[in-house]
Formats: C-alpha cells, structure tokens, sequence
C-alpha cells in the first residue's frame, strides 16, 4: 500500500529535495496518525474487556505516537518553508526539533510504562484472555512492523533523523506489543503472571533507545563534527588542483538536511595574481557544490615560499612543534617586514583536551621564537580540531 501511494504522491522519490522530503514527512505523518488510532481503540477495548493494565498502557501508548505523527507531519511541513529575511539560511533544522520533541515522548512514554509495571508487580490483579485479544495484539503486532519498515525506508533514502526516530518507535511499539501478548499467554496457559516483569523489561529498553535518539537528533543542533569520510574527500578534492599547495581551516555548517555551507582557507603561490586566485577558488566552489550540494566560500592565503628567512623560521616552527608532540599542527605561516617591527603570524591547530592550554602553547612558542628570531612581534592564532579516531 505505501509504494502505492508514494507513486501517487511523490513521483519524485526517492530524489532528496525538500519538496520530497516535505511530502514524505507528511505522508509518513498521515499514515501513522490513522494506523496509531486504528491501534489505539482496538487496544483499549481488549484492555479494558481483559482487565489488563498492560493492554491499556500499550493502548495509550498508541495514542501517544498518533500525537508524535502529529508533530512529525506539522515539523516537516514547517521544515520545507523558504528561506526568508529573518531566517536566511531556511528552516531545516526544524526536522531535528521534531526527531528531538519524537525521542522526547518516546521517553515520557518509557516513564509511564515503568510506573505501571512497577503497579502491577506491587497490586497484581487478575486478567481473562480471549483469542479476540489475542487477534488483536497479534494485528497491532503486524502493523507495527509495516509501520517500522516504511519509515526506516524514508530515513534511509532521504537521511531524515526524525523518521529514523519515528521508525525507532516503531520497533519499540512491536516489541512492547509482542512481550505483553507473550505475557497473557504465559497467564492464561502457565498462571504464570509475567507481563508486569515483561512490561518494565520493555519500558527500560524504550527509555535507552529514547536517550539515543534524543543524542542523535540534538548533536545537529549543537553542530557535531563533520563526517571523517566526507572531509577526506573534500580536501582530495580540493588538492586535486593545479597550484594548490595546501587547505586548513575547513568548517562544515549543518542548517538542516539538504542544507549545508562550508568554507576554507586555501593556500597557493604569493605569485599568483588577484585574478588567478579568485579564479582558481571560484572554479574549486564550483566544483565542490556539485559535487557535494554544499555551497562553498573560499578564503585564499598566499604562501611565500622565496624567502631564505622565511623558510628557516619555519622549519625552525616544525621543528618547536615537535616538541610539543605529533598532533599539533600549523597553516597560513608568514613574515611580515615592516618597521618597527618583524612580524611573524600562523595559526597552530591543537587537539581538544591537549594537556597545555592556549595560552601555554602560545607561551611556549613564543620563548622559542624568541630566541630563533630576537626582536621579532610573533603572533599566534590557536585554532582546535578533533584528532582522528584509530
């Protein structure tokens, strides 16, 4: 039924764009609002018939992710609106808002599940099992699963953390369902009553995959690192030019899915002329937007590389670095002769969690300049990177 109606509705799928992702998350919304209500009243009627508390928080657990296909569909449609003058970059980041506030309930919903296990261990009532109860979680069981497959195929397709979060629940919904069913058959057949036990095993495991989802979808908020591959094939990419003699600084910035923007530093020849380099940058954004959909702004540093003095002090630089230890790093190094003074500038990359401070590194730096290059004004920017991981 679903590739039916992505047909339908989306003919452009699984192309991502955000009309498709839009459409999607709209869809995805509208289905499980109706599946989750459909469940929601078939549950709390067997509960209630069963005298089941399990059943009845199982049906309101239904109700509650009819509530976050709510959200998820107002999130999206929201998240596919232009940008505009008080929001220039658009409103992608509003699908993390909504994978977030989806996590959120799936926690609230792991809370409230707990309670009602930990009732029912401490006030254990009877239940009456029937096969229509039985039909019923066996149902719900089934369209959960159709439930979680479909939204694992949009966020997969359309990497979309809100409908990761979605099918998430999903899965958590089948397996919450398929233990309270085992828990009245072990009732019915055994007089063994475990569904309570069951139902607080469940509930912890929903309130961990709820806080893993909540991390997933607030890092993007808080601006993560940048994938290692991807900024592995960006600098091959951008080396793989003529005159190129080097890259640093780079900053990925995430406004949604769809919707990212970087920039660079980038260092050639002090030779080039003003219009050979703004060529060579405006050729490499170019190329880095079509490859990558990210647009790209470019910041170029001339290298001199003529220069007997300029040379040595940076070997000289190498050489303190060193030192310090293998992780740390420079870029855009310089002299500047002019009276009165001799300036030397870089920047040096340190690792977070370095064991110096900044100030400490520059400290050192400085003394050992010092006595390579007397009198000289050094200048040091300190920038911090994540080191690659083993």
């Amino acid at each position: 039924m679903m590739n039916f109606l992505v047909k339908k509705f989306i003919p452009d799928y699984p192309e991502n764009n955000v009309a498709v992702r839009t459409a999607a998350g709209v869809l995805s919304g509208t289905a499980g609002i109706f599946f989750n209500l459909l469940l929601f009243a078939a549950k709390l009627i067997a509960g209630i018939l069963s005298n089941s508390i399990a059943i009845v928080a199982d049906a309101f657990n239904n109700l509650s992710d009819a509530g976050s296909s709510i959200i998820t569909m107002i999130g999206f449609r929201l998240a596919g609106h232009k940008a505009d003058a008080g929001h220039p970059f658009g409103h992608g980041r509003i699908e993390y808002i909504t994978g977030m506030l989806v996590s959120t309930l799936i926690c609230i919903m792991g809370f409230s599940l707990a309670r009602e296990s930990l009732g029912k261990i401490l006030h254990p009532q009877e239940t009456s099992f029937t096969s229509a109860t039985a039909l019923i979680l066996m149902l719900s069981i089934a369209v959960k699963l159709y439930m979680f497959c479909y939204n694992r195929r949009f966020a997969k397709d359309l990497n979309s953390v809100a409908l990761a979060s979605t099918a998430l629940d999903s899965r958590n919904d089948t397996i919450t369902t398929a233990l309270v069913l085992l828990g009245q058959l072990a009732g019915f057949f055994f007089h063994i009553r475990i569904d309570a036990w069951l139902g607080l095993g469940v509930a912890v495991f929903i309130l961990i995959s709820g806080f893993g989802s909540i991390i997933e979808t607030v890092n993007p908020l808080l601006g993560q690192e940048p994938d290692k591959d991807l900024v592995k094939n960006i600098t091959a990419s951008v080396m793989n030019n003529k005159n190129v003699l080097g890259m640093h600084d780079l900053m990925i910035h995430d406004y949604g899915p769809g919707r990212r923007m970087m920039s660079l530093h980038l260092e050639v020849p002090y030779t080039m002329t003003l219009e050979e380099a703004h060529e060579l940058a405006d050729r490499i954004e170019q190329r880095l937007s079509g490859e990558y959909g990210i647009e790209t702004v470019i910041h170029v540093d001339p290298v001199d590389n003529s220069d007997v003095l300029t040379r040595k002090l940076r070997e000289d630089l190498e050489g303190f670095l060193r030192e310090l230890g293998p992780d740390v790093h420079y870029h855009d190094f310089r002299t500047v002769h002019e009276k009165p003074h001799f300036r030397i500038l870089f920047d040096v990359a340190v690792p977070y969690g370095f064991r110096l401070s900044d100030q400490e590194v520059t400290a050192y730096l400085k003394d050992r300049f010092h006595e390579a290059a007397p009198g000289a004004r050094v200048i040091i920017s300190v920038d911090h990177y994540a080191p690659a991981k083993a």
